[in-house]
Formats: structure tokens, sequence, C-alpha cells
């Protein structure tokens, strides 16, 4: 069942898929494969942010023997940046996404502009973004962000309880509560917008240093920026003998990665490099985080 699942970090990018389905957190799975089962000749594509929601899906995929659903774990932002072509996306479904209630929340939202920026471009044209939720604050915020846009057409409506909902959901609306349908259409591709990105390579090189083993020490529970969006934060460091392993945090332009960093001894000189236990999605921002840990902690050696 795991070959339906899309590993980002190994995977060659972007997929092939055209006129695909796509549903941003799908929870335990049952919408997704109910669409799947239901249109057996298309292609579906789930992304979450949960291992077990992962584990659920695949699980009953492969007890119903269901074969047209793919997914990954990953924030949905930058699964749709690095795993889909442009004008390759159907449709996108969100239920009852989190609304973030907190405005210092707001950048989390899945229909801020940035995501919807992208949402567009990935879209093909007539393509649909289907959202449902229980919160209306969400839906103004929804609605603000995308008349920002000028790409998508939109409307927005109440279920009835005659639909086929979930117990959830009957329940409710039965107690006189509100549910709302958002749906926006692309009419247009979306005017051009800076979005963060992020530059994959097909190598990372280790750096040679002479190491001062006192600045490896240093390093510890210390965070540093190594330019404008590129961030590194260290935490624990282990030693045995002569090498070192730190485990390190990486933001490039919002995007996180989490890996571990060898500092080994060869010879008269040490080289750092990405610990072979660690799978990381292979960036510009490692490789100049390497260099930059080099700097820190010793001279290196062309």
């Amino acid at each position: 069942m795991w070959h339906y699942y899309i590993d980002w970090r190994k995977v060659k990018k972007p997929l092939a898929f055209e006129n695909f389905t796509v549903e941003i957190g799908f929870g335990s799975g049952d919408f997704l494969i109910k669409l799947a089962e239901e249109n057996r000749d298309e292609v579906f594509f789930g992304i979450e942010k949960s291992w077990i929601s992962i584990n659920k899906l695949l699980k009953k995929c492969s007890l119903k023997k269901i074969d047209n659903i793919y997914c990954t774990r990953l924030d949905a932002y930058w699964a749709f940046q690095l795993l889909f072509k442009d004008r390759s996306v159907k449709k996108i479904i969100m239920n009852y996404p989190d609304p973030w209630f907190k405005k210092s929340h707001a950048e989390r939202r899945l229909t801020k502009r940035e995501n919807l920026y992208v949402y567009a471009k990935k879209l093909i044209p007539s393509g649909e973004v289907q959202i449902r939720t229980d919160d209306y604050s969400f839906v103004e915020f929804t609605l603000q962000e995308v008349s920002l846009l000028s790409c998508f057409s939109l409307s927005v409506s109440n279920p009835t309880i005659n639909e086929p909902l979930t117990k959830y959901e009957k329940k409710w609306l039965s107690a006189g509560k509100d549910i709302w349908d958002i749906f926006l259409k692309k009419e247009k591709e979306p005017y051009n917008l800076e979005v963060n990105e992020i530059k994959e390579v097909t190598e990372l090189y280790p750096v040679k240093v002479l190491v001062n083993k006192e600045k490896v020490e240093f390093l510890s529970h210390r965070e540093f920026k190594i330019e404008d969006g590129l961030y590194l934060k260290c935490f624990s460091i282990w030693r045995k003998e002569q090498d070192y392993a730190l485990e390190v945090l990486l933001s490039e332009n919002g995007f996180l990665q989490t890996f571990i960093v060898t500092v080994k001894k060869k010879n008269d000189y040490f080289i750092i490099d990405i610990s072979q236990f660690s799978e990381v999605l292979k960036t510009e921002g490692i490789q100049k985080a390497l260099v930059f840990l080099g700097k820190i902690i010793g001279k290196e050696i062309k």
C-alpha cells in the first residue's frame, strides 16, 4: 500500500498527474475514499500533516482495493509548489479547514492569498476550489483574500439537511447552526504575486574544515540567521570520540526541515555533512547551512 504514498524528498518533480482532484486535510480519509470509489477512472490526491491519517487512509485503500488515491505528508502550500504542474489540478477540496481564530495565526490559514495564488497557478482553466466550514469569520477572511487576486469567481451557500451529510453536520444543522460552502472557479490566470519558493539541487556537497572543538560545543541550542529567509536552529549535540552529531531545524523561506548534521574526523581535518540516516529535500538552503556551520566551527579547506 505504501507505493501510493508520495515521498516528496525522493520523487521526481513535478508529478505527471493531469486533471486530478486534491483534498487538503483528509482526516479519516472517508470523504476521499468515497470520491475515489465513485470515480474509479479518475486520480485523487490527499494532503495531510498527520502520520495517523496517512496510515488510516492507506489501510482503508488496501482493504477496499482502491488504486486511484495517492497521498503525501506535507504542508499544503509546499505540496502544491513542489509536486504539481501548473494547470494540472481539476478540483481542490477542503472540508472544515482549521480557521485559526487568532489574528496572529492568520498566516496559517489555508486560504490566505499566497496559498490561493499557488492553487490558482496549479488549477486548470475553469478549475474549482470547494470549501466547507462552520466558521463565518473564516468565510469572511477567505472572501477578502479571494478579492485581492481577481482570478476567481465565487459563490457562498448553505447546504441543506437533505443533502448527503456526516453525522456531525446533520446534528449541527438540526441544532439551527450554520454551515457554509464556498465555491471558487478559476476564470483567468492570477496576476504575479511574490511568494515563497525554494530551489532544489541535485547533490549536497560536504564541507571540509579544520575544527575548533570548543566552537562545535558552542552550537548547542543556538539560533542563527544565515541570510534573509534562511534560519538555522541547533538543538542537542552528541559526541563519540572525535566525531559529533548535531540536530538542526532549517527554515528556508518558511519551508521547514529537521535533520542531523555530522562532523567527522578524517585525517587532519573534519567533514561536515548530512547524516546518512537523515532524509532531506536537497536544497540550496541546506548547502548554505553546511557552509555556514563550517565557518562557525573552523576554517574551510578548499
